[in-house]
């Protein structure tokens, strides 16, 4: 009997810890079986994994002090602007304890950059994205975050993906 009420209070602590994560509650209460999402998961463990893959000492102290990054994409012009809406609404009413630190609402992209500070040294952050194109993307990060290094964690990922696009464009053509 101990033990099984033991399982179950464990049970409550993680999923109540989980519970008030942006990226799990919007996932449970917004995201619809027929308009899918994309969702990757980035814990400790891998990023102090990647951080030993890096040859960039500012990347590596990056990774290090991070505890996680969860994405959120999906490229449907249609899903994209609905989830943009109800993303920017939970944050604004249900997060309340995050600042606003950055908006931008241009002509074709809107982004909503919310901030929570845990401690000295520990930040939470929700980023919410619709870009030129219309595809939705919602970022979490939680750890020490230094804006710069996550710039230039970005702008790394950002030349890695178009160098993917390339290879596979040209891989497309020899076929």
């Amino acid at each position: 009997m101990k033990r099984s009420l033991l399982i179950g209070f464990i049970l409550f602590l993680a999923t109540s810890v989980f519970a008030n994560d942006f990226i799990t509650k919007f996932l449970r209460e917004h995201v619809e079986a027929d308009r899918p999402v994309s969702n990757v998961n980035i814990g400790k463990a891998m990023l102090n994994k990647m951080a030993s893959n890096t040859d960039e000492d500012e990347l590596k102290t990056t990774f290090r002090e991070l505890n996680s990054i969860r994405i959120i994409t999906t490229e449907n012009r249609d899903d994209s602007k609905y989830y943009f809406e109800k993303a920017k609404e939970m944050a604004y009413s249900e997060f309340t304890d995050y600042k606003e630190v950055v908006s931008v609402n241009e002509r074709m992209s809107k982004i909503n950059i919310l901030l929570k500070k845990i401690d000295e040294k520990t930040q939470d952050l929700i980023l919410i994205a619709l870009d030129d194109d219309n595809k939705l993307t919602i970022i979490t990060v939680s750890g020490n975050i230094d804006f710069n290094s996550i710039s230039k964690l970005s702008n790394s990922l950002r030349e890695a993906q178009t160098e993917q696009t390339i290879t596979e464009e040209e891989n497309e053509k020899n076929n």
